[in-house]
């Protein structure tokens, strides 16, 4: 177990918590006791305060309503003027994602809906707006998350012991080093590798979609190993800042891709359309569909 989470189970009665898992840079514990998870008289909250980290509380899989049930008590409370859609189950994290046309009303007035569904369900209510219209290749990305729930929390676990191992509460001496690997005196496949003593990251990966030369970033320089490659960050979606990260998964690579939600599916629809022009070009795609669908799975949403 890694020390943060001990120096937080700490603060907790003995017996509350279940589980506890990072999710990214996130900690959430799971508990049994249903009364702790719908008030535990803000005992979280200072633990927050003390470490400065996001902590999230949830009811353990065991203790949440079936599904089927559930639903129907979210669709009995959320006012039918919301105009509520999809809801999907994410039962290996005990969230409930709520699509909905009209946000507001369906979370209530200063998140009473939402309380009650926890209180009802003990499930946790994420409110996600419904696009006004609708694109199955977007749906098709969002499914594959949902679709691999349980490599999702592993995946996430994973990344947040990457995070936290040897977490000390203590300042320590730092350096930074940035080696421009594409878009340094150029347009286009911006890439920039971050070093510190303690991680490797990529500041975007993509291509110059207009040169036959060079269109690609230069990843032979000494500094860069893919296998010690702890993260990558793609500021937007545009292809000259993402258009070779899931080139990336191709050879191996499997750990997170920062990015915002609206990033991460204009990102992927890019992507696919990229590999599409390249074939109509009668060039060979320098990765496949499902390169992508890999890299999906791997995105942590900020």
């Amino acid at each position: 177990m890694a020390d943060i989470i001990k120096e937080i189970l700490k603060d907790l009665p003995d017996g509350k918590i279940s589980e506890a898992y990072f999710e990214g840079a996130n900690i959430v514990l799971y508990t049994k006791d249903t009364e702790f998870f719908l008030n535990n008289e803000g005992m979280i909250r200072s633990i927050v305060n003390k470490i400065k980290k996001r902590i999230e509380l949830r009811p353990d899989p065991s203790v949440c309503i079936d599904a089927e049930e559930a639903e129907k008590v979210i669709r009995s409370l959320i006012p039918e003027d919301s105009k509520v859609g999809n809801i999907i189950f994410d039962g290996q994290r005990s969230r409930v994602i709520i699509e909905t046309e009209k946000p507001g009303l369906a979370i209530g007035k200063q998140g009473s809906i939402l309380r009650e569904i926890r209180q009802r369900t003990f499930w946790v209510p994420y409110i996600r707006r419904m696009p006004p219209i609708r694109s199955k290749i977007v749906d098709n990305i969002r499914a594959v998350l949902y679709a691999n729930n349980d490599h999702r929390r592993k995946f996430l676990d994973r990344v947040g012991h990457r995070v936290y191992d040897g977490w000390l509460r203590e300042k320590k001496h730092e350096w930074v080093r940035v080696t421009y690997l594409g878009a340094a005196r150029q347009v286009g496949r911006s890439c920039m590798l971050l070093q510190t003593p303690e991680s490797r990251v990529l500041l975007d990966c993509g291509v110059d979609v207009s040169g036959n030369e060079d269109a690609f970033p230069y990843l032979e320089v000494p500094e860069f190993n893919i296998s010690e490659l702890d993260a990558v960050i793609v500021s937007h979606s545009h292809l000259d800042h993402c258009g070779f990260v899931p080139y990336l998964f191709k050879f191996g690579y499997r750990g997170p891709v920062y990015c915002t939600a609206p990033t991460r599916d204009v990102m992927a629809l890019l992507q696919l359309d990229y590999i599409k022009i390249m074939r109509n070009e009668g060039k060979e795609p320098i990765y496949t569909s499902e390169d992508v669908k890999e890299m999906v799975k791997h995105t942590i949403t900020l």
